[in-house]
């Protein structure tokens, strides 16, 4: 299409996602996700140190696994997973998994476990996220889809603008507690508690278009 500045503008792009018929529940899916994950960025630093006491060396381990890891499952092991695996076995399945990471995260009394945490999360979770955006991007007119795939990456840029704000709020109400001491993965704990809302919206969708395409055989 011939460019048009009306077309620029990012709010503009925002509101065209609500033309998308069947899939609301899974944009708020990927919102509530961008959240949590940017939140887990912005907090982990400081929560290892808080913890264990770790220095930029365990950090930098840890986050080395991290990406790692996301490049072994989503470039070797996802392909596999899309053909064996159902989408909706994949998307609830996959944020149910990672509802528990989070989980895990907070509540782990050894640093070493949290390196555990990381790769087995990132196994066991990895797929979700291909699903919600193919559903989404599946919903969209085949012109449009270039255009609604920048529209989730502006709403996963506007959860990363609040993420900083949460995990500071977070992260002050347990900044004093003594080292080891569970309550300091509350920011953890929020993570997880957004993504199981978003594992329940997701599992709602697949729920109706369950209902949907019954409705159509019975017709």
């Amino acid at each position: 299409k011939p460019f048009e500045w009306r077309r620029a503008n990012p709010l503009g792009a925002l509101a065209a996602l609500r033309e998308l018929h069947g899939v609301g529940a899974l944009i708020v899916v990927v919102a509530l996700a961008g959240l949590a994950q940017s939140t887990l960025f912005n907090s982990f630093v400081l929560y290892t140190t808080f913890k264990f006491g770790w220095g930029p060396q365990d950090n930098g381990l840890a986050l080395f696994t991290v990406g790692l890891s996301s490049v072994l499952v989503q470039g070797l092991l996802l392909k596999h997973l899309l053909q064996w695996l159902s989408p909706r076995l994949l998307a609830v399945g996959g944020l149910m998994a990672s509802t528990c990471t989070y989980l895990a995260f907070g509540a782990v009394t050894e640093g070493w476990m949290m390196f555990v945490v990381i790769v087995v999360g990132s196994l066991l979770g990895g797929g979700a996220a291909a699903v919600v955006q193919g559903e989404i991007s599946n919903a969209a007119d085949p012109r449009q889809q270039g255009g609604t795939m920048g529209a989730l990456a502006a709403v996963n840029t506007l959860m990363a603008v609040m993420a900083p704000l949460v995990s500071a709020s977070l992260l002050g109400i347990v900044a004093d507690l003594p080292r080891g001491d569970w309550r300091i993965g509350l920011p953890f704990y929020f993570c997880a508690a957004i993504q199981l809302v978003g594992t329940g919206f997701v599992a709602s969708h697949f729920r109706r278009g369950d209902a949907l395409a019954g409705r159509r055989m019975r017709r």
